[in-house]
């Protein structure tokens, strides 16, 4: 009987005992996926490979090992099968795109963003040019100044008048809006204008400054009250750098406003000009800043989409066999417009841009793993809508602003961005957490800026009162009635601006900034 135990008792073969270690590790992988909420077809992946090596007959594992070897030749030929990428263009939501242009069109006749762009194409050299224009001590730009004190930039100027006439052209139309280019190879387009918008503020300081001290008060007025107007065209853009450049052009226009307002002698047509060149006092930062999200959203999912997907004609959508295509099209436009990059530099781009035939293999064999855990673009886009509502209530009146936002460098971690290269859901949180603190900077300069108009607003009541009463005002009662309620309010602080008067001179604060003298 012992004898016939015995016999039953087999060793276990090093094949087994690999097997169940292979189990084992396949356990342990599930787990951690599952734990880690890594995509669905991983999980399933990996249970599908469990089950085989755990629960399958000897004879069947034999089979599934055969089946499982011949897809992984067939996929090897297939990454060498050629593609016809020629229909191929990277994936962008162009219904959504359609949608944004349409809700934010202005008709060419009342356009003046066709006026801007004729302009700045036309427009050559450095957009800080000439340096005497920002390097002059007092500068040109600052206050305002004699021909004869800056011969130089008297002459320079006398060159750009057709310039600063269609700048004027463009003032006298009321609504603007470029066109919108949501996506990583449209976005530079989109904001290199405003370089060039910084050289045409500057050329109008500069003239509106030189024609003020030389007695051309109506004609340098006229330019001042332009570049206020070249800040409100930039409020009506969806691009968040545009409304942070229409912040400091606006900001550069007050301060010249305020100093004419003060020390040169107005009229009172003049002054009513400049009240109704100020934007408003009310806060309208709901409303502004929801175009912002808008076109924000978008810009996410095409820049991830494009290149991740791509889509032919026919309206067929695969993942991305060139995921260069969008820098390599916007370095190809950079070269035709002359602007060439260091030899080294373009040694690298070439190699980048580029690839090898290995190179372009290699992307085709990855877009095999990435199909587990790449989601569609649709589904993208419903993480990414989802992850945005939050930021949505940013528009309402009773946001909490007093919680500080995610500090980025704490978002930006090696765990986070590892998580987020296979963790797509993930990865569109972690794509707005980087946006937040962003967007409080961006609220922050909205009531700053807020707060100098309205100062600017309360400087002109305060000059009509002293216009009415040969003295200024004893305090802000004096011209409270003439001046929205909210005018006196510092937007930053909600505390009231601080006036004193010492006579012949007067000074205007708020919390947030000095307005006179600044």
């Amino acid at each position: 009987m012992a004898e016939q135990k015995q016999e039953k008792k087999k060793p276990i073969s090093v094949r087994e005992i690999l097997r169940w270690i292979l189990c084992g590790l396949l356990g342990l992988l599930l787990i951690a996926a599952v734990t880690i909420r890594a995509p669905g077809k991983i999980v399933a992946f990996l249970l599908v490979l469990l089950l085989a090596c755990a629960a399958l007959p000897r004879r069947a594992r034999k089979w599934f090992g055969l089946s499982t070897a011949a897809a992984v030749i067939v996929l090897a030929a297939w990454v060498f099968v050629p593609d016809g990428d020629a229909d191929w263009r990277p994936y962008t939501f162009e219904e959504e795109l359609a949608a944004l242009q349409a809700k934010y069109a202005v008709p060419d006749e009342e356009n003046a963003a066709l006026i801007y762009d004729k302009l700045l194409g036309d427009m050559d050299g450095d957009p800080n040019e000439p340096e005497f224009l920002l390097q002059s001590s007092p500068s040109s730009k600052d206050e305002p100044w004699l021909s004869k004190d800056h011969p130089e930039t008297a002459e320079w100027l006398k060159g750009h008048q057709s310039t600063i006439e269609k700048l004027l052209q463009a003032a006298e139309k009321d609504k603007c809006q470029f066109p919108i280019g949501a996506d990583a190879v449209s976005y530079p387009k989109y904001v290199k204008r405003l370089p060039q918008i910084r050289r045409c503020t500057f050329l109008l300081l500069s003239t509106g400054n030189n024609d003020v001290a030389e007695g051309r008060t109506d004609a340098g007025l006229k330019k001042y009250l332009c570049i206020t107007q070249i800040a409100h065209h930039l409020y009506e853009q969806q691009e968040m750098m545009c409304h942070l450049a229409g912040f400091a052009i606006e900001d550069w226009a007050l301060t010249q406003l305020n100093r004419f307002v003060i020390e040169s002698q107005p009229n009172g047509e003049h002054l009513e000009l400049i009240a109704n060149s100020i934007k408003g006092p009310e806060n309208n930062w709901g409303s502004d800043f929801i175009k912002v999200l808008e076109y924000e959203k978008l810009l996410h999912k095409n820049t991830f989409c494009s290149l991740v997907y791509q889509v032919n004609p026919q309206g067929e959508v695969r993942l991305s066999r060139d995921p260069w295509a969008g820098t390599r099209e916007r370095w190809e436009e950079q070269l035709k417009s002359g602007k060439m990059p260091d030899p080294e530099d373009i040694a690298a781009l070439q190699r980048i841009l580029y690839p090898t035939y290995w190179q372009r293999k290699l992307v085709k064999a990855q877009t095999i793993s990435r199909w587990f855990y790449t989601p569609t673009p649709q589904q993208f886009a419903k993480l990414m809508n989802a992850t945005y509502e939050r930021y949505y209530a940013m528009t309402e009146p009773d946001f909490d602003w007093t919680r500080e936002p995610q500090e980025l460098l704490s978002v930006l971690t090696k765990m986070n961005l590892a998580r987020a290269s296979f963790d797509h859901k993930y990865f569109a949180k972690l794509t707005t957490d980087m946006s937040e603190q962003s967007y409080y900077g961006v609220h922050d300069a909205y009531l700053r800026n807020l707060a100098l108009r309205r100062g600017s607003r309360l400087l002109v009541a305060i000059r009509q009162y002293q216009m009415e009463h040969n003295a200024w005002p004893a305090d802000l009662d004096a011209i409270r009635p003439a001046v929205p309620a909210e005018a006196l309010i510092d937007p930053v602080t909600a505390n009231e601006f601080a006036y004193e008067n010492q006579g012949e001179y007067f000074s205007l604060k708020a919390d947030s900034a000095d307005i006179w003298p600044k």
